[in-house]
């Protein structure tokens, strides 16, 4: 990697700018995870609560499953269009569905059109999200192709800090609202602000520009995605694997983590509420600060290091929830090394594919990922839950198969990307 380690104010602008659209995007997809706990009954009335989650999980992974389509649809607009096209676009639609799902009448009020209309807005969301991070991907990569230590760091700690205001948000309900109150109206109040905030954000993205890779290629595939599956497809697979490891440990330590930790372990609110927000600046912080690193060290030895080392935080964390020990120290352990993953697959999946098919592969790469290890990871940990009563021990598994998956692809992947060229 290169040792340059000062930003340009052009360099610093796109990273603002990205990270500032992927801030909110982020935040309106992931509260449905945060708030699913407060308003399951209400679209997916059960007299059992585990059938509830569940059911509302499974329209939290419909909104993964449409993220390939996304991203197929958008990385086609991307590699034809222009990158910045894709990240204007998936910011708009992201802003409906968030203000729908907050403005929505519940199961006693509609019906079946309730959770059906839940699942049409989670469609948008997912096929928005399924163009959205992927194009920040190859659109900062592109911009800065000998800082992407910096730029990933930069730009995925930016769009992760969403998490924040959505944590406070949860704190302050959790404080100042009743049970009762929370379920009348309280989880509302994200969905509906995460709306509006997206059409402000729409506004400051249009100032993006077009990336120069973009702008110099001189042959563009009629069907980008048909090329990828003739002669890249086995590359896809290796980002997928290296993807993987993004997917299952932010799912389980910041956004299925207050479910998890209510529902099933049956902890106070409040406590959660403040332990997972702290976990949320800590991984936050992990982001920035690996960014720094990749921009100076081997990227394929800092991530065989982070696999073993996530592993190892996982099975602490959730011992020490085991035990009744510390919750904030057990998150905080787990969001470090989650933090620290979240930076280098992206490096890595940037060097994978050529410029005119780049966005299509990242997209495919990158949601097939998310919606095996990310979106059925709710539904596996809460099912085997139900039938094993292994509480503590399925989500470390759950981890540990992600792991060695995404070992693989390190392997195979280091045949095949040079870190010195583009």
């Amino acid at each position: 990697m290169t040792q340059n380690n000062k930003l340009n104010s052009e360099q610093k602008k796109v990273i603002m700018l990205s990270s500032m659209g992927g801030m909110l995007e982020f935040y309106d997809f992931t509260i449905y995870g945060l708030f699913a706990v407060y308003f399951a009954g209400q679209f997916f009335p059960s007299h059992n609560s585990f059938i509830s989650i569940i059911a509302s999980y499974s329209i939290f992974v419909v909104g993964y499953i449409v993220r390939p389509l996304g991203g197929i649809l958008f990385s086609h607009i991307g590699d034809e269009l222009g990158r910045k096209r894709v990240l204007i676009l998936t910011m708009v639609l992201m802003g409906i569905a968030s203000l729908g799902m907050g403005i929505l009448p519940t199961y006693t009020q509609i019906g079946i059109y309730a959770p059906a209309l839940m699942l049409l807005f989670r469609v948008i969301q997912g096929l928005a999200i399924g163009g959205e991070l992927p194009s920040m991907i190859v659109y900062v990569s592109e911009s800065m192709p000998e800082k992407r230590g910096f730029a990933m760091g930069g730009v995925f700690s930016g769009t992760v800090a969403g998490l924040i205001p959505g944590m406070l948000i949860n704190l302050a309900i959790v404080h100042n609202l009743s049970i009762e109150q929370i379920n009348s109206f309280g989880w509302r109040i994200p969905f509906i602000l995460g709306g509006f905030l997206c059409f402000v954000a729409y506004r400051v993205r249009k100032e993006l520009h077009e990336t120069n890779a973009f702008k110099h290629i001189k042959q563009h595939n009629g069907v980008p995605f048909i090329e990828l599956l003739k002669n890249h497809f086995g590359k896809v697979i290796i980002g997928s694997g290296l993807t993987a490891i993004m997917a299952t440990p932010i799912v389980l330590v910041i956004i299925f983590m207050p479910t998890y930790l209510a529902k099933i372990v049956k902890l106070n609110p409040v406590l959660i509420s403040n332990a997972v927000l702290i976990a949320s600046v800590v991984s936050v912080a992990a982001i920035y600060t690996m960014g720094l690193l990749a921009q100076k060290h081997n990227v394929f030895k800092l991530m065989r290091a982070c696999l073993v080392g996530i592993v190892v935080a996982a099975a602490i964390c959730y011992s020490l929830i085991s035990i009744g020990g510390n919750l904030v120290l057990a998150l905080t352990i787990f969001a470090i090394f989650q933090g620290f993953l979240v930076t280098l697959p992206p490096i890595l999946l940037s060097y994978l594919f050529p410029a005119n098919i780049r966005l299509t592969r990242v997209a495919l790469s990158y949601n097939i990922s998310f919606v095996i290890f990310g979106g059925v990871t709710p539904l596996f940990v809460t099912s085997m839950i139900e039938r094993t009563g292994w509480v503590f021990l399925t989500p470390v598994l759950a981890l540990v198969v992600t792991a060695v998956f995404a070992g693989w692809a390190l392997w195979q992947s280091h045949k095949v990307i040079n870190l010195a060229t583009d």
